[in-house]
């Protein structure tokens, strides 16, 4: 009861503190323990397990070269010109390629003055550019020895918001197999003019979580001198409260502790402000108000005393809700991959489209609809190999024609097999075939493709059903791909009716719909409105046709007594595009109508009707489908399990997906934003939540708030050594896997062309 009545002191003190007065902070317990998590609530972000994501302000913001805190100004790894990261003594640094780049931000435009920590390795010449404007070369000194080089940036080149810093070097030389022109150390950007004798302590990463004893309880926590204001970019869940206990070492009490929260396109609100003392004192700060927006959230310490600040274990909290009691482990497992359907097709994701599916809607009805489902890839191979082995397309390297899984990429399969599961694979993309690597851990492959056999839904499901019925009596996992609604597109003339009744007699004819979109695509054919309509409906006559086979599969399953302890997986590998972006089919953009897909699952003794908001990855599917059968496996799967998030519990943040167009173009979406990198390292951010057709291409800095939040992300799942532990600051190295390729021959081209795939 005394846990529970301090921690209500503090957060109705908290609510009240609005930097017009000095609140009495509420104390802990006597065991150390926070109020808040004696008032039972759960963490959703961890702060100080994410301290290498915060921007550090300590007499402008500091750059921390050579660390996990590095990333994310530079998009990880990933064409920015930064190679290996090293160590001089204290000075830890990143070696600088002939161009590197770094983006940071700036809350106004003024003069800055940024000062580089350089060594000079296979040049003494820099030049300097900020926002595509040449800024000042500069001569770097000879030695073994970090300089720093002043170079000042006048106001009418920076940007509020995301900043692009480029550096060119003169030349390099070759270190570790490398090309390399200098290392950089740190890089500082100023406001206005540096003190000429500032008191400058480098607040480097590695140094602001502690251990820190105050009245004789010690605690985890991040302390700072003053002046500095750590700054993190999130998405703020409902309900959530900030909580942290706060005090001071070796303070004279002329510090004070801020706590600001900005939301992308608001003000930057105080929302806390105290003196702390010698004693720890917690707090649980009421977000309410920023529910679902992206914030920045700034942690602040001011004055002139000579101690630190510590902020201890600061968390985002919730409430937990209500979860669903886990199921047991289910018998059988079932994912089936409709291919080319995208998620805005299906009245479970817009109940506004007129494509008919009552039996995927009745069975959204019965399971967990996944709303913000993306894929990792825009085209098959990729993605379906992503699903398949829980990797990302950048590790399995499954990414372009005759890229070939590699066999050391463990399969679901595999694993399924190894626990005694029967298995089989009803596959009808030529794509996903033996010749790509992916009949790995099947008693039963089937290609149809490639075995020369009818793919429609109904024989595809016909064979899935015989060997489920064959094997009854053991557990089984099957893995079912459909095609019907890739091209080329040709329904039976009842379903197409049902979208275009009309006595057409045009030039999109069936089964020439894989050469006309191609034709498409490349400008050389131009169709009027009547074609338009007419492949539409071929489209989404598929998508009826096959729901209907669907819905027998489901009933064969029922028939056979297996349905109620199975779990069914239904996902896509990627959407079809309709003139949406002035393209048509896939595999040639990366908006939402080609990686946004449908993910359902119906698990026995699981939720019904549940709807999970959040962005997931359909590089989970795996994962979760061992989880839901109790079978441990993927050892080096980079995916989670999403039974917790279909059962109702607390989504841990950041929750974020993370897609490629081959080497062209990498995607973060997080919350209703996405950003879009290309391979020349210019971007843009989309707000979904606006404009969900993606018609309003925005420029990063744009969105400060979200395109600091998304940019971070990004950078450091690019930045990963091992993808798998992407967010934590210490990781693993990862085993890289031996990339291969197909052998392409004159009979598996035809078989792919017949797909419209051109190679």
């Amino acid at each position: 009861m005394r846990s529970e009545l301090r921690w209500a002191l503090g957060l109705s003190l908290a609510l009240s503190g609005c930097g017009c007065g000095e609140p009495t902070l509420a104390a802990p317990d006597a065991e150390g323990a926070h109020p808040a998590q004696a008032a039972g609530l759960t963490t959703q972000t961890d702060l100080l397990a994410l301290s290498h994501l915060a921007d550090i302000h300590h007499r402008g913001l500091f750059i921390d070269f050579g660390g996990p805190a590095r990333a994310k100004y530079t998009v990880g790894n990933w064409g920015s010109g930064w190679g290996a990261d090293g160590a001089d003594g204290d000075m830890t640094f990143t070696y600088a390629a002939e161009a590197a780049r770094v983006f940071f931000p700036a809350t106004r435009s003024t003069d800055l003055t940024l000062r580089l920590a350089v060594r000079p390795v296979g040049t003494r010449r820099m030049q300097v550019y900020l926002n595509g404007q040449s800024i000042r070369g500069v001569v770097l000194e000879d030695g073994e020895q970090f300089r720093d080089y002043d170079v000042r940036v006048p106001a009418e080149h920076v940007r509020v918001g995301e900043n692009h810093l480029l550096l060119r070097f003169g030349g390099t030389t070759v270190v570790d197999g490398a090309n390399v022109a200098a290392a950089v150390g740190s890089i500082r950007v100023i406001e206005g003019a540096p003190a000429p004798s500032e008191d400058f302590d480098p607040p480097q990463w590695d140094m602001l979580v502690s251990a820190v004893d105050l009245g004789g309880l010690e605690r985890r926590a991040i302390a700072l001198r003053a002046p500095t204001t750590l700054s993190w970019h999130l998405e703020v869940p409902a309900g959530g409260r900030l909580v942290f206990g706060l005090g001071a070492e070796g303070a004279d009490r002329q510090l004070t502790a801020r706590v600001f929260v900005t939301p992308e396109g608001g003000d930057r609100n105080e929302i806390f402000r105290a003196r702390p003392s010698d004693r720890w004192s917690d707090q649980a700060l009421n977000l309410a108000g920023y529910a679902g927006e992206v914030v920045r959230l700034e942690l602040e310490v001011t004055g002139e005393g000579a101690g630190r600040v510590a902020w201890s274990t600061p968390a985002v909290m919730v409430t937990p809700p209500e979860v669903h009691e886990r199921p047991a482990p289910a018998r059988n497992v079932i994912v089936v991959l409709v291919d080319t359907l995208s998620a805005q097709r299906l009245r479970a994701y817009d109940p506004s489209s007129r494509v008919q599916t009552p039996h995927l809607d009745r069975f959204a009805q019965e399971g967990v609809v996944f709303e913000q489902a993306q894929a990792p890839e825009n085209w098959t191979k990729p993605s379906c190999a992503s699903v398949l082995t829980g990797l990302t397309p950048t590790t399995h390297g499954a990414k372009t024609s005759e890229a070939r899984l590699p066999d050391s990429a463990e399969l679901v399969s595999e694993v399924f097999q190894s626990a005694g599961f029967a298995t089989g694979s009803f596959i009808a993309n030529g794509y996903v075939s033996d010749r790509f690597g992916f009949d790995q851990g099947w008693d039963s492959y089937n290609n149809f493709i490639r075995d020369g056999r009818s793919t429609e839904a109904q024989d595809v499901y016909a064979a899935a059903g015989n060997f489920i019925e064959q094997n009854r009596d053991r557990r089984f996992f099957v893995y079912v791909q459909t095609i019907d609604p890739h091209v080329p597109y040709d329904p039976p003339g009842s379903f197409l009716s049902m979208y275009d009744p009309s006595d057409y007699s045009g030039r999109v004819q069936p089964r020439l719909t894989p050469d006309l979109l191609e034709q498409a695509k490349r400008g050389r054919v131009t169709f009027n409105d009547a074609d338009r309509v007419r492949l539409e409906a071929l489209h989404d006559g598929e998508i009826s046709y096959h729901d209907h086979h669907f819905g027998e599969f489901l009933a064969r399953l029922e028939r056979l007594g297996v349905s109620d302890d199975t779990v069914i997986i239904v996902t896509s590998d990627h959407g079809e595009e309709f003139l949406e972006h002035g393209s048509y089919g896939h595999g040639h953009s990366i908006f939402q109508e080609l990686i946004g897909v449908p993910l359902i699952m119906r698990v026995p003794g699981g939720p019904q009707g549940r709807r999970v908001a959040h962005t997931v990855s359909t590089m989970n599917i795996a994962q979760t489908a061992l989880d839901l059968a109790g079978v441990e496996g993927l050892s080096r799967a980079e995916g989670r399990s999403l039974v917790p998030d279909l059962l109702g519990a607390v989504p841990v943040g950041p929750q974020v997906a993370f897609s490629d167009f081959q080497d062209i173009r990498r995607v973060a979406r997080a919350g209703r934003y996405k950003l879009v990198t290309r391979a020349n390292l210019t971007s843009v951010i989309f707000d979904l939540g606006a404009d969900p057709g993606e018609r309003n291409e925005r420029e990063v800095h744009e969105l400060p708030i979200a395109g600091r939040y998304t940019r971070i992300l990004l950078g450091q799942f690019l930045g990963a050594s091992n993808r798998g532990q992407w967010l934590s600051a210490q990781q693993d190295a990862a085993r890289a896997l031996e990339q291969q390729e197909a052998e392409m021959d004159d009979t598996i081209r035809a078989q792919l062309r017949a797909l419209g795939y051109a190679n």
